[in-house]
């Protein structure tokens, strides 16, 4: 809504506070006659907020355009908090945002479904999955500023939720959401919804009363405050909305006695208060003139059975002014330099619905239990229900099935990833990138120890760990298999287990001749100790293993580079070469095959080749190596050019000293160790031949230390 400033120049001279004033207020003018107008202004795309969405978030009317996700303007969490009498403290400027607009929730189901069941938007943009956050909802008849008082109590931007500013017009169809980061203590995240006047809800009395119905129980069933924005006190719509509910949650539900303390509680609002009727509470002040006032009413027992006990609460906000409306239009209606009663009545409203809903938050995230709201039920399991409450059948609203399996969806998502089987997590609309396969085969490795148990089948590592979790969760295999997310998990780990094997059997097999016990052998045998014929062998052996996965797996071959296993294999063999090309002649004490423990080490010159795995991968998982599997040895060739030893280095007595592992004959030629002149190995060989052994010993042990 704000123009650019003037191009500074002498035909253009600052605009004065008068004339900034009158632009201000035309240009809020112009946007109070439509809101299409504004939102061109800001965005890209806009899109009618009456028109009918389908489930997949476009609209079934008309042209199909995108949701509006962005906004021109977006007024800092912290602006709204630095206000007089703020009841959330320590947040510094910029430290969190509110999203730029407000995205349709609850939607009507289509006109032609006379009686069917409203419907959960998952492209939302929320984590549907997440229990026990913090939500106000915002209820009651139409044309009581029921948005204004959400963008408010969100932060004060103006684009959140849509407004019309006119008595007539209604612009909410169903109910939006947004949600608030940071805003309590650890960066906790408060939701806030907007709900269509219930004035407007459905044509035909019979759909109007069942739709209203939908949607009052499923807002109190995942709400934490649910507000009523009236201009009365205990008005005769608000009973006969409240007798809606109370029939169906209290009487067929029994949530007073599934639920308890974890019921919402509720906030009566009496809006647009004139100075007259200010009178008859002036000296008590507002909430003890509503607690008598209830105390006297003949329906005040279905709220108590309805809502948490102490949960009903009243507050008065008077007439907002044009001087409220201007600052609220410019986005700085938390702004210090803003004062009036309005602003001080929503100011107090804050200070009574925060604390007390991010205390409610505070006790769901010690609880153990995902459903130790409220609300009592998460966005994602109201969404099973939503049948059930259309038809007003009765299920349980602590929810243990639903809420376990939503607790398992969860630990699947942790464990392998979000974009398998799930309906959408917090993002552009809700989408998700699906998981690759490459990128779930690398979840694995062949060196686990329920991998190998399994045969490197991951099928049944999967089985078997959601087999243990749900045993951990008191959950029933049964019904947890009967998930569409769990068995779509189930179905694509089957799918891609015959290439795990394969990428096993080609990359990581310990007896191929691509595990570093076999290159070791091969290195001695057959290369020489050459690395560039090592390097040109060990290349034309992993194209072969390349061919046979590429062969088995059904994987293309930029697929197979991004394997964990493969890239490993690259790794070893750069590795080899590289240690090949290190080799050193040096001198090592030697032992005898089959020599006991008294045989005295006979020193001799060898080839040094590095570090080496010679062992086998532990057999018992990964976070206890097996005995023997720790740090890699050092190894040593010993030739005369037509036969090897290779030796292990390993300490004896205080000194280190080669063990023979395996003798090779008929090699091909070996180059010999030769000392080189002036070197160390080559002084001393000829002394340490003929020195005793404790001598030898003595220089062997300083030479490694």
């Amino acid at each position: 809504l704000r123009l650019p400033p003037p191009p500074a120049s002498p035909r253009h001279r600052a605009p004065t506070p008068q004339t900034e004033r009158a632009r201000r207020r035309g240009a809020l003018c112009s946007a109070m006659r439509g809101t299409a107008a504004r939102r061109l202004a800001t965005v890209a795309t806009a899109v009618p907020f009456r028109a009918p969405l389908a489930r997949d978030g476009s609209h079934l009317r008309g042209r199909r355009t995108p949701l509006l996700l962005g906004h021109g303007r977006a007024a800092p969490l912290s602006s709204a908090l630095a206000a007089p009498g703020a009841a959330v403290a320590g947040v510094r400027r910029g430290q969190a945002t509110v999203s730029s607009t407000a995205r349709p929730l609850l939607q009507p189901p289509a006109e032609e479904d006379e009686f069917g069941a409203i419907w959960l938007n998952t492209a939302c943009g929320l984590d549907l999955e997440a229990p026990g956050v913090p939500t106000i909802a915002v209820i009651g008849p139409s044309r009581r500023g029921k948005s204004v008082l959400a963008g408010l109590l969100a932060g004060g931007d103006p684009g959140l939720f849509p407004q019309s500013h006119s008595s007539f017009q209604a612009m909410t169809s169903g109910t939006h959401v947004v949600e608030v980061p940071g805003i309590g203590p650890g960066g906790a995240a408060l939701r806030l919804i907007d709900t269509e006047g219930l004035s407007h809800v459905g044509r035909s009395r019979g759909r109007r009363e069942a739709l209203v119905r939908q949607f009052l129980v499923s807002t109190y069933l995942t709400s934490s405050w649910v507000i009523w924005l009236d201009s009365e006190v205990l008005s005769t719509n608000f009973f006969t909305m409240m007798w809606l509910v109370h029939d169906y949650v209290v009487d067929i539900l029994k949530v007073k006695d599934a639920a308890g303390d974890r019921l919402p509680r509720l906030m009566y609002i009496r809006t647009q208060e004139t100075e007259v009727q200010q009178q008859e509470y002036r000296e008590q002040g507002f909430a003890s003139f509503f607690d008598k006032a209830l105390a006297g009413h003949e329906d005040a027992d279905i709220l108590r059975q309805m809502f948490a006990p102490g949960g009903l609460h009243g507050h008065a906000l008077p007439i907002w002014t044009v001087e409220d409306l201007e600052a609220f239009g410019s986005g700085g209606f938390w702004a210090a330099g803003h004062d009036t009663p309005f602003k001080a009545a929503v100011g107090s409203l804050r200070d009574r619905l925060l604390p007390a809903s991010m205390a409610v938050a505070d006790v769901a995230g010690a609880s153990s239990e995902a459903s130790a709201g409220p609300p009592l039920l998460a966005l994602a399991a109201l969404e099973q229900h939503l049948p059930r409450i259309a038809r007003l059948e009765a299920f349980d609203p602590r929810d243990h099935e639903a809420a376990k399996v939503s607790r398992l969806r969860q630990h699947l998502r942790a464990a392998y990833g979000r974009g398998i089987g799930g309906k959408g997590v917090p993002g552009a609309a809700g989408a998700v990138r699906a998981a690759t396969t490459t990128g779930l085969l690398n979840i694995f490795d062949p060196e686990d120890r329920d991998v190998r148990k399994h045969s490197l089948r991951i099928d049944e590592v999967v089985q078997a760990r959601l087999e243990e979790q749900c045993r951990l969760m008191r959950l029933e295999l049964e019904v947890a298999s009967a998930d569409p997310e769990v068995v779509a998990t189930l179905v694509r780990f089957r799918g891609i287990a015959p290439a795990f094997s394969a990428a096993a059997a080609a990359f990581a097999d310990e007896a191929g001749p691509l595990s570093e016990r076999e290159i070791l052998r091969a290195v001695v045998q057959a290369w020489r100790l050459d690395p560039a014929e090592t390097k040109a062998a060990l290349a034309a052996t992993l194209k072969q293993a390349e061919g046979r996965f590429l062969e088995g797996s059904g994987l293309t071959e930029p697929e197979m580079r991004r394997l964990n296993m493969h890239e490993k294999i690259r790794w070893r063999i750069e590795d080899v070469v590289m240690r090949l090309r290190g080799k050193v002649a040096a001198q090592m004490l030697l032992l005898d095959e089959g020599a006991d423990d008294d045989q005295a080490p006979t020193p001799a010159l060898v080839w040094r080749i590095g570090e080496w795995r010679w062992k086998d991968a532990p057999q018992d998982g990964k976070t206890r190596p097996g005995r023997g599997a720790g740090k890699p040895r050092e190894y040593a060739v010993w030739t005369d050019g037509a036969s090897a030893v290779l030796y292990e280095e390993r300490p004896r007595a205080g000194v280190f000293v080669g063990w023979p592992l395996e003798r090779f004959a008929g090699v091909a030629a070996l180059p010999l160790p030769e000392a080189k002149a002036g070197s160390a190995a080559g002084a001393g060989a000829a002394k340490a031949a003929e020195a005793e052994q404790p001598a030898a010993a003595e220089q062997t042990a300083v030479h490694f230390v």
